[in-house]
């Protein structure tokens, strides 16, 4: 990863959540000093990612602000790679950002998904998950949605890939199920949505679907995800390649207006279905 104005990048994010997680805890930094028995300004330069909390003193820190895990969590997908939830690692950045810019060339993305919708999401891309594992998988799913399309959450604009209503992943009643949720949450002014034309070309998309998340204080983030797995990287350079090709997703794709318009016109094609 690269360094922030000096700064290691894992040490900028832990200083961020420790700061944000002590404030809501309503506790100072002589406090959590006195607590695991260091100098308040070692906690500040924590804080600050000038340095490294200790990996023994994460889970007393975690207890003492009532994180409920939370920063064990963020030390883990921070400092061993290995170890990532990139689900779980994808909604806490989510959760945390200013503005998310997300594309998708095949599905509605999960943050706007229904319920319906994402169960033959999961059906279909991880059929052996199970009856239970399938709707484990969408109830967490429906949970982190509301958390980032909360009313004072991030900018949430998205770009999505005509195909996305060409192709149905369910039935008649799945689909404009979907299609009507996504359009009371944009006439709602919740989010912004542009659909990307079947026919426009060149489509800056075809590699697959990522999202790029701008937050205060903290290096702006890539992630590159599948239904399997996913990949982040804080690199500048990569951020800002993909913030191009984001740009010129929405330069080429549909106002939002006539997105609204087309989206309104496949809701009565999938009724039409429906009733048939």
């Amino acid at each position: 990863m690269q360094d922030v104005d000096g700064r290691k990048v894992p040490d900028v994010r832990f200083g961020m959540a420790l700061m944000r997680q002590r404030k809501r805890a309503g506790k100072t930094q002589g406090a959590l000093a006195s607590h695991i028995k260091c100098t308040t300004g070692h906690i500040s330069h924590v804080e600050n990612g000038r340095r490294a909390l200790s990996e023994a003193s994460v889970a007393e820190v975690d207890a003492f602000l009532d994180a409920g895990g939370r920063l064990i969590r963020t030390y883990g997908d921070l400092y061993e790679p290995d170890s990532v939830d990139w689900l779980g690692q994808l909604h806490e950045h989510q959760a945390s950002a200013e503005v998310i810019r997300e594309y998708h060339n095949s599905v509605f993305p999960g943050v706007i998904q229904v319920s319906s919708y994402a169960r033959a999401v999961f059906s279909s891309g991880s059929p052996w998950l199970g009856e239970e594992g399938i709707k484990e998988r969408v109830a967490v799913r429906l949970e982190r949605s509301k958390v980032v399309l909360r009313a004072n959450g991030p900018q949430y604009h998205v770009v999505l890939d005509d195909i996305v209503l060409h192709r149905p992943v369910g039935p008649p009643s799945t689909m404009k199920e979907q299609i009507d949720e996504v359009i009371k949450k944009a006439e709602s002014g919740r989010i912004m949505l542009q659909m990307h034309g079947w026919g426009q070309y060149p489509n800056p998309g075809l590699d697959g679907p990522y999202s790029v998340l701008m937050s205060v204080g903290a290096p702006d983030l890539v992630y590159v995800e599948s239904i399997y797995g996913g990949q982040s990287t804080d690199d500048p350079v990569s951020v800002r390649q993909f913030g191009v090709l984001f740009s010129r997703l929405q330069a080429n794709a549909r106002s939002p207006g006539d997105s609204l318009t087309l989206l309104k016109e496949w809701s009565e094609r999938y009724g039409k279905a429906q009733a048939a």
